[in-house]
């Protein structure tokens, strides 16, 4: 804890998001399934604006079709590593519990593989709650599924199967009421070690 009672947020222990990588069958079928997963939702809104928001070397932007796409990550070395890869888009060190936008900037926040790493959720919840205008589309490890993918791959077995990153957790059930503080979750998709979901702005919210 900080001085404030702040919880810091994990820090990245690799340069790079190891698992897109991986050479391990089970990880390269997960990964199949998990961008399957984003395409379908990502097909079912309309929006002129988009705000990545953890979007890490930028592999997720390249999948974004909107007229205005912005990206943002704590990690710099992540940010000029997607500045290579998309050059195009606007991109920029931020962290996303003190998000450098106006409220309703964005009509979609996409947060994947970003609430376990964060100190703070709630923070975050609310700062995305804000500056999004109609929708949030988030991922996040299905726990304990993730936990248990991970010691059938003998990875992290002190921790019992915990990404020694992941900071939080949440099963399904959970992530819902999570996100239900600001939001209202439209479609929940399960592919295989993850939970998405697709939830609408509780518009009559004051953030």
């Amino acid at each position: 804890m900080d001085s404030d009672g702040n919880r810091p947020s994990a820090v990245n222990l690799g340069p790079t998001q190891a698992k897109y990588s991986d050479r391990n069958p089970l990880v390269r079928f997960a990964n199949h399934r998990f961008f399957r997963a984003l395409a379908k939702l990502l097909s079912q809104v309309s929006v002129h604006s988009v705000l990545d928001a953890g979007c890490g070397e930028g592999l997720v932007l390249g999948r974004l079709q909107s007229p205005r796409v912005v990206g943002i990550d704590l990690d710099r070395q992540r940010i000029i590593l997607a500045k290579s890869s998309q050059p195009d888009s606007a991109l920029a060190v931020a962290n996303v519990q003190r998000l450098p936008f106006a409220r309703a900037s964005f009509d979609l926040v996409i947060m994947l593989e970003v609430f376990e790493h964060v100190g703070n959720p709630e923070t975050a919840l609310m700062e995305v709650a804000r500056v999004s205008r109609k929708y949030l589309l988030a991922s996040v490890p299905n726990e304990p599924w993730w936990r248990i993918g991970n010691i059938i791959r003998f990875k992290y077995l002190r921790d019992l199967g915990n990404t020694p990153e992941h900071i939080n957790h949440w099963s399904v059930r959970g992530f819902t009421r999570f996100l239900s503080q600001s939001f209202t979750v439209i479609e929940l998709k399960r592919p295989f070690l993850w939970t998405f979901a697709l939830a609408m702005k509780i518009q009559e919210r004051d953030f």
